[in-house]
This record gives structure tokens, C-alpha cells and sequence, in this order.
């Protein structure tokens, strides 16, 4: 069953959000995509705040995956404000 996280990501300035948001695009989807995530979308609520919605096959690779990330994403995350939330896929209607 498809399994989604979201997570939503505050920062205290503009700058800051950009780096990171860079960082995720050039750094960290890539290489989350070759161990098994099958799509990364983000979106902007305001200058300071944004949202990712990462999905994964099933929670054991999205797991697995985050465990894979946790240093490097503590490290970063230092100066920002993050939530997550995840769970299998309801449903999905396209």
C-alpha cells in the first residue's frame, strides 16, 4: 500500500527557506529517489513556509529512508520549525 509523508517546514527567514529548499532539491530528493521514493512535491504556503509530500511504496522503504536521512536532516534543521505527518494512502483519485 502507498505511503505518504508531509511534512511542513518553517524557517525563519526567506533566505534560510530557499537553502533548504534547494538543498532538497539538488541533494536530497535525488538521492531518495534511487532508494526508493517514488515522487517528492513541494509548495510554498507563504515566504517563510513550505510543504513536502514525499511518497513511497510502502512505510517500510519510507523507513528506511529516514533512517537514512536522520543525521544529515538534524543537521540542517537546526534553525527551522518542522512537523511530519504520515500514513498509508486512503485513497487516491486522479
Amino acid at each position: 500500500m502507498m505511503y505518504v509523508r508531509i511534512v511542513e517546514i518553517t524557517a525563519p527567514t526567506k533566505l534560510q527557506l530557499n537553502i533548504f529548499l534547494d538543498y532538497l532539491r539538488f541533494t536530497h530528493f535525488p538521492k531518495n529517489l534511487k532508494q526508493g521514493q517514488t515522487s517528492a512535491k513541494v509548495f510554498r504556503v507563504n515566504e517563510e513556509s513550505a510543504f513536502v509530500i514525499a511518497e513511497f511504496k510502502d512505510k517500510k522503504s519510507a523507513d528506511k529512508i529516514k533512517i537514512m536521512n536522520n543525521p544529515e536532516i538534524n543537521e540542517l534543521k537546526t534553525n527551522l520549525k518542522i512537523r511530519s505527518f504520515e500514513g498509508p494512502i486512503e485513497y487516491y483519485l486522479d
